[in-house]
Formats: structure tokens, C-alpha cells, sequence
């Protein structure tokens, strides 16, 4: 509460902060009590990391070629008047990942050790795998925070002639292999398909694909006819794929929508079939 009335009135958080606030809890808490804190700012404007410590004195970087617990100095708050606290500050890149914990958590990372991970769900995979160890005696808090590459993890196209599908298809390609390289080629063809149908259906189509946490999301729209949704669907659920599905396999529109689905995690249509949505969880 008293952090967020100086985070409400717009201020910055600094050492000279927690040392108030040191003196103003030291007259409600019992003795023997006290209280672990750890202050983390994002700064990417700056590409900082701002940290300050009172108490909880370790956090997990994993960094492309190395993963480790940094310690970090701080003193409890609410034990004596005029505790050592400072302002440290770290440089951030594009790709590394930090990992704020409670000490209950970096005590358990200590006596299990650390295991570099290949990717931030696998971090988090990890660390859930972790918190349900029979080992763990305390309190397992942990924030995940992946740094992604500046204006890569949106991009919106517009294509409107055979010149802006060329460069559409680059673009696609560099955002996949960006976001998510071990899947990037199989996408890649996805999405082509699916660019490609929209703009020989009707001459213009839109592509919106972004990154959220650990999902892709890729919006094609186009203003053709589009096609049978429904009928697709019950197609595609039931496997009629040598009958009547047959004529869709063969149109390329329908090789398409069969790659999508194979592809993707999840593809849903709108009811005239010209706007599609793939989702892949990387």
C-alpha cells in the first residue's frame, strides 16, 4: 500500500523510498516480524533492468548461452532503523529472460540446481514442475518476464497487388523465424496459403499477426466469397475426406485449409469463410 501510494502519485521508486517506508512499518510490526520485498522496473525504452532489494537477494537471468541465479544485496525491512538498501541496475537485451522469485523459491532452485531451458515456456514449464517438488518447504513465487525483440512481435499487412504479396510472404517469413524458428518453415507454408487464396479470391487481402506470451496469432482477411464453413467443418471433424470432401482437396483452396489445420494449433473461420484465425502455441 505504501509503494503504491508513491506509484500513484507518479513518482519513482528509489532506494531513499524504501528506507521510509522502513520507518514507518517498524512501528506496526512485532518483534521478531519482518518483511522481504524485491522492486523490479522494466525500463525498455532505456533497455534496463532496475532492481531494488530488501531481503530477497536472488533472481533467476537465463540468457541465450547461460542461465543463472544473480544475487543482489538488500537487508529485510522493519528490523533496524537505517538498513543497507540500494539501487542496482542491469543491462536488457532482446531473447533474455528474467525470473523474480521469493526466497522460499530461489532456496529450491539452489538445492535442485539450475537447468537451462530451450525457450520461456519451457522456463515456465520448469519452475511449475518446481513448486510441486516435495522439497519445497516455503512459500514458491515466481514472475516470468521475457524480453522480445523491439517491433517484432506485431506486424500488419496490406496487400493490394502482386508486388505487396511478394514483400507480404518476406515479412511473414522473417516475423516466424523471429518469434518462433522451430516451427517457422511449416507456418510459413500455412500462411502462404492462406495469403495467397484470400488475394486470387478477391484482389486485396489483410494480415495481422502478432506474438502474445507464448502464442502466435495470425489474422488473414479478404472481401471474396469465401466458402461452405459448416460443411467443411462437419468434413474435417468426421474424416470424410475421400468422398465428399474429395473436390476440396483437390482446389487449392482446399489443400490450403487442410495444411492450416495440420499446421496450426487452432484455425477458426468467420461464417463466410473469407477471414481465417491460426493460433499456434510455441
Amino acid at each position: 500500500m505504501m509503494l503504491d501510494n508513491v506509484l500513484l502519485t507518479g513518482e519513482q521508486i528509489e532506494a531513499g523510498t524504501l528506507q521510509v517506508i522502513n520507518q514507518r512499518i517498524m512501528h506496526y510490526l512485532y518483534e521478531g516480524s519482518f518483511i522481504a520485498l524485491l522492486y523490479f522496473e522494466f525500463d525498455l525504452k532505456a533497455a534496463v533492468l532496475k532492481l531494488i532489494s530488501a531481503g530477497i537477494t536472488l533472481f533467476l537471468s537465463a540468457k541465450p548461452q547461460e542461465c543463472s541465479l544473480v544475487p543482489i544485496a538488500g537487508c529485510y525491512l522493519g528490523i533496524i532503523e537505517d538498513p543497507d538498501i540500494e539501487t542496482v541496475t542491469i543491462p536488457l537485451k532482446a531473447g533474455e529472460i528474467y525470473c523474480m522469485m521469493s526466497d522460499g523459491a530461489s532456496d529450491l532452485l539452489e538445492l535442485c540446481g539450475i537447468r537451462k531451458q530451450g525457450s520461456f515456456t519451457e522456463y515456465e514449464d520448469w519452475l511449475k514442475q518446481l513448486a510441486e517438488s516435495p522439497e519445497r518447504n516455503d512459500d514458491f513465487s515466481v514472475i516470468c518476464i521475457e524480453v522480445l525483440p523491439e517491433n517484432k512481435g506485431k506486424i500488419l499487412l496490406d496487400v493490394k497487388n502482386e508486388g505487396d504479396l511478394i514483400h507480404a510472404q518476406v515479412a511473414m517469413s522473417e516475423f516466424l523465424e523471429q518469434n518462433t524458428p522451430g516451427h517457422a518453415t511449416t507456418l510459413e507454408v500455412a500462411c502462404n496459403e492462406a495469403m495467397n487464396n484470400g488475394f486470387y479470391a478477391s484482389g486485396r487481402v489483410r494480415i495481422k499477426a502478432r506474438r502474445i506470451g507464448d502464442k502466435l496469432i495470425i489474422r488473414v482477411k479478404d472481401n471474396g466469397p469465401g466458402f461452405n464453413v459448416a460443411r467443411v467443418n462437419v468434413q474435417l471433424e468426421e474424416g470424410q475426406y475421400e468422398k465428399e470432401f474429395e473436390e476440396l482437396l483437390e482446389s487449392e483452396g482446399g489443400r490450403g485449409i487442410l495444411l492450416m489445420r495440420l499446421f496450426c494449433d487452432k484455425v477458426i473461420y468467420n461464417a463466410k469463410g473469407n477471414d481465417v484465425l491460426m493460433i499456434k502455441k510455441i
